[in-house]
Order: C-alpha cells, then structure tokens, then sequence
C-alpha cells in the first residue's frame, strides 16, 4: 500500500472475497491486501465472516462428496475402500478392531497376582 497506510477492509468486502476464492483464505487475503491471520480473527468475531467461510467450504466439501460419489460407481477401488472405512464404521469396516464388553460396554479386566 501506498505509504505503508492499510485501509480498513470491511466485513462485506471480506464475505464476498471469500466467496469468490471459495473459501481459500489465502486467496481472499491476497486479493484484499490483508493477511490470513486477519481474516480468521474477523472469522473469530463476526458471524458473517465466520458464515462466509464456513458455507464455502461446505461447498468445497459437498463437491468433493459428489465426486467420491461418482468413483464409487465407477468401480473405484480406492473410493470404495475410503467409504468403507468412513461411512461404513458403524457397520464393520474398520482397519482396527476394537474390543469391548457386552453390548458394547466397557471391558473389565482383572488382574490377580500369584506368589
């Protein structure tokens, strides 16, 4: 900036540079002259901001999520196994075993000691 005298960005100005830059705060700073860590501190603050950034990258994610989509009905084996071991968890897919008690309750171990 010109003398070293930043302008104030406003609020609106920052929401709509979030969502031109979906969500990539990098970006949107770059574009508004102003550093990442400002933008989290406004996010911090303002509900419109935080609002902005948070729906851009639900969209972010929804894409992503149609994607995957689309390579588990391709065949994909590596978009298969990663729904597996995330949406599919509560069915059994799990790459660790974990023990438990009876109806999922926690397990009772004793320990006795033998002279």
């Amino acid at each position: 900036m010109a003398g070293g005298v930043k302008r104030r960005v406003s609020n609106a100005e920052m929401v709509a540079a979030l969502q031109e830059a979906h969500g990539l705060v990098l970006v949107a700073a770059t574009r508004l002259g102003c550093s990442t860590d400002t933008i989290y501190r406004r996010a911090d603050r303002f509900a419109s901001v935080r609002n902005a950034l948070q729906s851009a990258r639900d969209e972010i994610i929804d894409l992503a999520e149609a994607k995957l989509y689309q390579a588990v009905q391709a065949g994909e084996p590596w978009a298969i196994a990663l729904v597996l071991r995330t949406l599919g968890r509560k069915r059994g897919y799990v790459e660790r075993q974990e023990i438990t008690g009876a109806n999922g309750q926690p397990l009772e171990i004793r320990l006795e000691w033998v002279d």
